[in-house]
Formats: structure tokens, C-alpha cells, sequence
């Protein structure tokens, strides 16, 4: 693994200050590699990089070790968010949001590495999300007849009414085609509430953090995050929650519906699941999310319905 000029060390994970945490369980070494939005934007002198913590256990951590720093010239310049790793043919590849530069847009790119926790470089060419479009937090996706999705945010900053989307991806990975499918609106669920920036004097309904998870009963189910009402959850924040919509059909392209309870309503989201070597499902998530600089990751235990999740009682 690569060092950069952060100490190397071992870290408690409620000691790691990091959102959109994702862990990619690696079997052939028993190791556990913990992604996420940690030196989005760099600072003095320094680039902005994607940064990875390895474990055995998901309670020590060591690192920060560099997962991809970015060569001269690339696309991205700042906004270095929701990194997630997916063992594909082979090869390690990193779906991840960057921001371009003046007058570009922000998407996702597609990076590739041998190991997973990198050193990545870039694969797509720029942004697989589409070009002239505000779009983030992509994931990837790959149905029953071997079709490869990206799946990603249309952003509320745009479009007022955030919404979720996928696109055919090329079987190498390096590009997209075809139309948009338009998974979720966010402002049809029960429980959104408008999320607003004074800094860009906007309001809307955001989208955040699409996670795709197949029931037991073949349903398509795709966790995501945005801000709830009060009092509506199982904790009744009204902050950053996680919810849940399903594709009946399995199918990417639905139709989809909206679960009116919430998997988390506790000011803690942006989630992705993993296994780990037992088996056992769990949702790695942040928490608190605000107040910004307190976001750690947060590692739960998951149970499967037969058409679900479900977190454990008193997690």
C-alpha cells in the first residue's frame, strides 16, 4: 500500500473522522479496506486524494494509506467523495464523485487498481454519468443477464427535485450509453423534507448514496439517504436518514415503489453493505452527520427478511 504525507497509525474507528464510509471485505487475506470522503478538497499544498484504512477485525484500523492520487491533468480537481471498491473480472475498480474544474460539472469516474486498496488511475476517460449534468454518489449495479449499471444522483442543486438514475455501462467499464431509467423522485416519498444551502441560496429535495441489495424473495431493493421529517423514524430526528425503495420485478428498470418506514432516521447515512467473513450482513454508514467534523463510520449488523432488511433491535 501506498504512503503519502499523513502519519501512518492505528485508529478506533469512532476515532476516524470520515463520511460515505465503505468497507470492501478482501477473503484472500482475511483484511477488511475502509474507503470513504476523508481530504476531499486538499489543502496548501497538498491534492486532493482518496485515502484507505485496512483492518482484520472492523475495530482497529491502520492508515490512512493513499488509495489514488490523482496524476497532472486529471478531470477531477476537487469534491473527492463516496469512493466504493468492486471486485470485477479480475481487477479492483473505484466508482467515485469528483468535481471538474470551472464551468464543468461534477460526475462519477470509474478508476482501476490490482489490489484493493489501489494504487488506483483513471480507466474512463472523465465522468460516466451524463455530460452537462450535476450527478454524484454513483454505485455499480449488474443484473441477471450480465447487464452493468452505474446507478447515481441527479443532483437537487440542478433540478430542485433530486432523483435517482441508472445507466448502461460498457462491458470494460470505460463509458455509458443509451438513455437514463429514472429509478426514484425524491419529492414523491411521504417523509422528505426540503434540504437547503444558504451558501448557494437554494433549497430542494436531495438525493444521496444509492445502494443496490437483492432480497431473498428477488425483489430489488435500493437503499438511499435524504433529510426526514420530524418525528416520522425510529429514533424521530428528522436529520440524514437511510431509506429503502424496491423494484418488485428485480429489474433495474422497475416499476419502482417507495417503503413508507425508514431503515434509519437518526442523523446517520449515506450507507453501503458488506459481508464479512462469517457471512453476516451489515450497513457501513456515518453518524452523527451533523455537526460536520464529528462524522464517523458506523458499522451495524443487518438481518434479512424475506423481502428486506431489517437493523437489530437497539442498534
Amino acid at each position: 500500500m501506498e504512503t503519502g504525507f499523513r502519519t501512518i497509525r492505528k485508529w478506533a474507528s469512532d476515532e476516524i473522522r470520515m463520511r460515505d464510509p465503505f468497507v470492501f471485505p478482501y477473503a484472500a487475506e482475511g483484511k477488511y479496506y475502509l474507503f470513504g470522503t476523508t481530504f476531499a478538497d486538499g489543502c496548501g499544498d497538498k491534492d486532493p486524494i482518496f485515502e484507505v484504512f485496512v483492518s482484520e477485525d472492523l475495530r482497529e484500523w491502520e492508515g490512512p494509506y493513499v488509495a489514488f492520487q490523482p496524476p497532472k491533468g486529471f478531470w477531477g480537481v476537487r469534491h473527492y467523495w463516496a469512493p466504493e471498491v468492486f471486485a470485477i473480472d479480475g481487477r479492483f475498480y473505484m466508482f467515485a464523485s469528483f468535481k471538474g474544474g470551472i464551468g464543468e460539472n461534477r460526475g462519477t469516474g470509474i478508476l482501476i487498481a490490482d489490489h484493493p486498496a489501489g494504487p488506483y488511475r483513471p480507466h474512463s476517460g472523465g465522468p460516466v454519468t451524463p455530460a452537462g449534468h450535476e450527478c454524484l454518489d454513483g454505485t455499480y449495479y449488474q443484473d441477471d443477464e450480465g447487464q452493468r449499471w452505474i446507478v447515481f444522483c441527479h443532483e437537487w442543486t440542478e433540478i430542485y427535485e433530486g432523483k435517482i438514475k441508472a445507466l448502461r455501462l460498457t462491458d470494460n467499464l470505460r463509458s455509458s450509453y443509451g438513455e437514463p431509467v429514472t429509478i426514484l423522485n425524491a419529492a414523491e416519498t411521504k417523509w422528505i423534507r426540503l434540504f437547503g444551502d444558504p451558501r448557494i441560496e437554494k433549497t430542494g429535495y436531495l438525493t444521496d448514496a444509492p445502494f443496490l441489495y437483492k432480497a431473498r424473495n428477488g425483489e430489488l431493493l435500493l437503499l438511499w439517504s435524504s433529510y426526514s421529517v420530524p418525528n416520522y423514524g425510529d429514533h424521530g430526528l428528522g436529520g440524514y436518514t437511510v431509506a429503502i425503495a424496491r423494484s418488485p420485478s428485480g429489474r433495474i428498470e422497475g416499476p419502482w415503489t417507495h417503503d413508507d418506514r425508514l431503515l434509519m432516521d437518526r442523523n446517520a447515512g449515506h450507507s453501503s453493505l458488506f459481508r464479512d467473513f462469517e457471512g453476516r450482513l451489515w450497513i457501513s454508514t456515518h453518524g452523527p452527520d451533523t455537526p460536520h467534523g464529528q462524522e464517523r463510520p458506523l458499522f451495524l449488523p443487518v438481518g434479512e427478511l424475506e423481502n428486506g432488511l431489517a437493523l437489530a433491535d437497539g442498534e
